[in-house]
């Protein structure tokens, strides 16, 4: 008896999950939202909180818009508050929690129930209000931190105050509302309120029962009646599909592959001495730069601005720019290096935009205020990074020119080209470096009042570029030979990581701070270990075979 009632429930989980996972979010995908000062389809902010919530943008295959309504639209506490899926990595956070290494999935009674977590949450507010902002950094307390923003995400959408979908009646600046939220919807709404929270309901109705075509329907009739209610200040349908097209398409994850498969053909040229090779690898590269492109302008489109105002966004206008700067080189000199040395490093830096979103978080998210309406601004970032994307390029053409010296060191005229192919670019970053870092400083200068002031970022931009200088100059006075100068350009680029990378993630300190982020130490320390372990061995080969 008990296993032919088992037997039922299972069944009838399995009729019901089957009927969740064929239902169509697309009429859900493009309700507005208003979520961290912006206005976004309802699909992206899917896709935000899931991230935030679960570390990835798809659990286990589900559609984020699925996970979000099974949150927002839950029969019942048991429903949603069982579900596994709060991810809490770190490992001494869960060792402090008393929970398994091996576990990295919780719900959220799992966490609220820990007799160990409101402690730990207590004592860490009373340790920062103790030190101030100016704390120093606290690995532990950062995790924690984490994890309380995800439980508060778990429980914005449990009670629906998270899905801000009601606008005001008239100013397009003022804050949207949750049509659970009565005294503010019976103040922004008098005589709507109830027809609003109705239609609400009725996609939560929809949606428990697996009705895909009540659910688009309803949808659709939601967003028709806030529409009708507040057309000046709901989003046009026109900018919600733009963004929702450049969330499906994914492009700079298509344009990685591209570049991958353009990096294999152009290798591939060095043993077959195929055109046919060269020019479809070239091609490849090409269509991985236009899909790169494509997503800047979507990216444009949607935040109405240049996108490179945070980690995640510089990572991805850098492996533009080396792309950009190898395919004029490659153009001009035929040679294939350029080509296939920028691919290397473009697939390197959009794989990590694309696979660490809790590192560089790719959401776009509204200006600062010392970042809107200047000019300098983004003149200063735009060429900094672009000062970074040429160094990026003379760091791949040196890994390559070193790979010769250990493996080909006979290949004297292909060496000595690829020497002059780094010193070309090593020139492009300087110039842009240095310009980038003057703008800066009239950009300081426009925001703080002082054109220069020693801040790390600042430090670290001059350090990079008077070790690029140094190099420049030993190499045209003759002090550098054809191996060291390859040498310098892999070891100089550590200075572009710690002006880039370091003082956002490292330092955290100055006033820089809409960039800071962190995460992702442990992978950066041990790339560069990894990286100077192979400078040291092409060192120690080329003294071997010079002895």
């Amino acid at each position: 008896m008990n296993n032919r009632v088992t037997s039922i429930l299972i069944g009838l989980a399995a009729v019901t999950c089957a009927a969740q996972a064929q239902l169509d979010f697309t009429a859900a995908g493009r309700l507005a939202v208003q979520e961290g000062g912006r206005k976004k389809p309802l699909d992206t902010f899917a896709r935000e909180v899931v991230q935030r919530i679960t570390g990835k943008v798809s659990l286990n295959g589900r559609d984020p818009m699925d996970v979000a309504f099974s949150l927002a639209f839950a029969k019942g506490e048991t429903e949603w508050s069982s579900q596994k899926i709060i991810r809490l990595g770190y490992q001494p956070l869960k060792a402090r929690l008393g929970f398994q290494a091996t576990d990295n999935y919780f719900s959220y009674r799992e966490l609220a129930d820990n007799a160990k977590l409101r402690p730990l949450f207590d004592e860490l507010n009373r340790s920062q209000q103790a030190e101030g902002k100016r704390k120093a950094k606290d690995p532990l307390g950062d995790e924690a931190g984490a994890l309380a923003a995800k439980l508060r995400d778990v429980e914005s959408l449990v009670d629906s105050s998270a899905l801000k979908l009601v606008p005001h009646p008239s100013d397009p600046d003022d804050a949207w509302i949750s049509p659970a939220d009565d005294a503010k919807m019976k103040s922004y709404w008098p005589n709507d309120a109830t027809k609003i929270r109705d239609a609400f309901l009725a996609i939560g109705t929809a949606y428990r029962g697996g009705d895909a075509a009540a659910l688009t329907r309803n949808c659709e009739a939601f967003a028709g009646l806030l529409r009708q209610l507040s057309p000046k200040v709901y989003p046009s349908q026109q900018a919600l599909e733009h963004e929702i097209a450049y969330n499906h398409l994914r492009p700079f994850r298509v344009s990685w592959m591209l570049f991958l498969v353009s990096l294999l053909a152009l290798v591939t040229t060095a043993k077959l001495r195929s055109p046919l090779f060269y020019w479809g690898g070239l091609a490849l590269f090409t269509g991985g730069l236009g899909m790169l492109t494509t997503g800047f302008v979507y990216r444009c489109l949607i935040a109405g601005r240049p996108p490179v105002t945070n980690m995640y966004e510089s990572v991805i206008w850098v492996a533009f720019g080396a792309a950009l700067f190898a395919l004029v080189f490659e153009l001009m000199y035929r040679s294939r290096f350029f080509a296939a040395s920028a691919a290397g490093f473009v697939v390197l830096t959009l794989i990590l935009a694309d696979q660490f979103p809790n590192v560089l978080d790719p959401s776009i998210k509204p200006l600062t205020p010392v970042l809107r309406d200047n000019f300098w601004l983004a003149t200063h970032v735009l060429t900094i990074t672009l000062g970074y994307a040429a160094f990026g390029l003379t760091y791949a053409l040196g890994h390559v020119s070193l790979a010769f010296h250990i493996w080909k060191p006979s290949a004297r005229p292909q060496l000595d080209a690829l020497t002059q192919y780094t010193y070309r670019a090593m020139q492009i970053g300087v110039l842009l470096l240095a310009a980038g870092t003057g703008l800066g400083g009239l950009w300081a200068n426009y925001s703080w009042g002082r054109f220069w002031g020693w801040d790390p970022k600042e430090t670290w931009s001059l350090i990079a570029l008077l070790s690029y200088l140094i190099v420049l100059h030993g190499r045209y006075s003759g002090w550098l030979t054809t191996f060291s100068l390859n040498v310098a350009a892999c070891v100089c680029f550590n200075t572009v990581l710690m002006a880039w990378y370091g003082v956002n993630f490292v330092l955290g300190t100055g006033l820089h701070s809409y960039g800071f982020g962190t995460g992702g130490l442990g992978y950066v320390a041990a790339f560069v270990a990894a990286d100077m372990a192979f400078v040291a061995f092409a060192a120690w080969r080329f003294k071997s075979a010079a002895a």
